[in-house]
């Protein structure tokens, strides 16, 4: 039986393994969390457009008032810098507001073009825009 000391060379390479792994683990933390907040804001922020769609739809097609507005959610504040607008209808090229835009009610349909838009800051600017129309006796009518 071999009574000798030391550390094989074996050994020697699976510590530098183990060491180099958990220093590899270490170093992408920190962006893991940073995409996981970025996802959670996106996410976040489409909620908050898909609420305000529902809002609108839940609301009789005559009623829907024309023109921007400020979206209005207690969510906004849990997005960096969030902020957001509700806009119903569009400019025309005499800067009034119609329902849609002509090439889409070219036949005079009773719809209302509806885009919600919300904005934040990670890092960077970000916004998420949905377009939907509302059309009278449409969903939820």
């Amino acid at each position: 039986m071999l009574n000798e000391k030391g550390v094989s060379l074996i050994e020697s390479l699976l510590v530098i393994v183990v060491i180099g792994s958990i220093l590899f683990l270490m170093a992408n933390i920190p962006n893991a969390l940073q995409l996981v907040g970025k996802s959670k804001h996106m996410n976040l922020a489409r909620e908050i457009a898909v609420k305000q769609i529902e809002d609108k739809r839940a609301i009789d097609y005559a009623d829907i008032a024309l023109g921007s507005s400020a979206v209005s959610d207690y969510r906004l504040g849990m997005l960096p810098r969030g902020s957001g607008t509700v806009t119903v209808g569009v400019e025309d090229e005499e800067g009034e507001w119609v329902n849609c835009d002509a090439s889409i009610c070219a036949n005079g349909e009773d719809v209302k073009q509806l885009t919600v838009t919300v904005n934040w800051h990670d890092n960077k600017p970000q916004t998420i825009t949905l377009k939907t129309m509302i059309g009278e006796g449409g969903i939820n009518q």
